[in-house]
């Protein structure tokens, strides 16, 4: 009987080679294709702006006047940081920005349409005493040339904007 083994190194580079035992160091092929990746049509500067809500409970969720988001992006591949998202939410009691700044790992990619994960999230304004979490998960889909829309399913405040256009 003859027992064969594989083994990969934690940044997927190389096997042993199976004559002398040795490390194989050649390259390991892509795992994703230019396909894959973030559209150069994706890349620059996006902003939208929305109602905020009042709904909020004041405990948990605080009733908020405005929503503006900025987001950049950049070429990635899945798995890389692809850009970043400033919320500002305007509290309606205070007046305070309690939105959160993300850095935004592209999670999955799909023809029009693209998954983002918040790598890194903090307080956009640090004084405001805000607990910005990360994980959240945004599906953006182009839906024109300058327009992208988000998807309702993600980690975004209620009255943010469902809709992004190019800045120029």
């Amino acid at each position: 009987m003859v027992a064969v083994a594989a083994l990969m190194w934690p940044d997927g580079s190389g096997t042993f080679d199976d004559t002398d035992g040795t490390r194989d160091t050649s390259p390991s092929p892509s795992r994703h294709t230019a396909t894959d990746a973030l559209p150069a049509s994706w890349t620059g500067t996006w902003k939208g702006a929305g109602p905020g809500s009042s709904s909020g409970d004041g405990v948990v969720n605080s009733p908020t006047t405005q929503v503006s988001v900025p987001l950049t992006l950049h070429t990635a591949r899945p798995g890389d940081i692809a850009g970043r998202q400033v919320s500002h939410i305007t509290d309606a009691g205070s007046g305070r920005d309690i939105g959160c700044t993300e850095t935004l790992r592209l999670a999955e990619t799909h023809t029009t349409t693209m998954v983002f994960e918040a790598a890194t999230s903090t307080p956009t304004d640090p004084s405001a005493g805000v607990l910005c979490v990360r994980g959240n998960v945004y599906t953006l889909t182009k839906t024109g040339a300058d327009t992208l829309t988000l998807g309702d399913e993600g980690g975004q405040a209620a009255g943010a904007p469902s809709r992004l256009t190019r800045s120029s």
